[in-house]
């Protein structure tokens, strides 16, 4: 926070503010007087930016997925670290996503910039934003998905859910072979 010369030495004259003054005149503030107006908002000051593909095949959806964020973070002029995974929304061991719930707990983060809510977490979003509310940060979605009837979004995650454990199951007979 700005403050000019002149409220300085209003705030003086009113009480607001101690000073201390010099044998020629001249105020002094105690560093104890300006700590008081430090704000909370100059302590939390990063946004912690997170984007995720699935594949590795989808490697240039990641790149412009990250653009779009680090590119809407700018627009506000937030100061930003960028966390980036490829990995299913289901696996529990994406090493960025760990880092990024680390950080959360530090005084000095605003907020968790994502493009989707299921770039998170395909179950549990409202689990983790929870979690960024108890530390006093903001969860900030670029584009909500399309509503859908809850009959829908329940297939589609139990399509999920086959298709991860089939690629883990896949996987690990791909490497018996070898």
């Amino acid at each position: 926070m700005k403050i000019t010369p002149k409220t300085l030495r209003l705030w003086d004259r009113a009480g607001k503010l101690k000073t201390v003054r010099t044998e020629g005149g001249h105020r002094r503030i105690p560093v104890s007087e300006l700590e008081k107006y430090q704000t909370k908002e100059n302590e939390r000051h990063i946004s912690l930016c997170y984007a995720r593909c699935s594949t590795q095949k989808q490697q240039d959806n990641l790149e412009r997925q990250v653009g779009r964020v680090l590119e809407y973070c700018s627009n506000f002029g937030w100061k930003t670290e960028l966390y980036k995974d490829i990995g299913s929304g289901l696996n529990e061991n994406r090493k960025q996503f760990k880092k990024l719930l680390k950080r959360i707990s530090d005084e000095d983060v605003a907020r968790v910039v994502v493009e989707y809510k299921d770039r998170i977490a395909r179950y549990g979003f409202e689990l983790f934003k929870s979690f960024c509310e108890s530390y006093g940060v903001e969860v900030v979605i670029l584009k909500e998905g399309v509503k859908k009837e809850f009959e829908e979004e329940m297939v589609e995650d139990m399509i999920a859910i086959v298709t991860s454990f089939s690629a883990r199951m896949y996987g690990r007979r791909g490497g018996k072979k070898k």
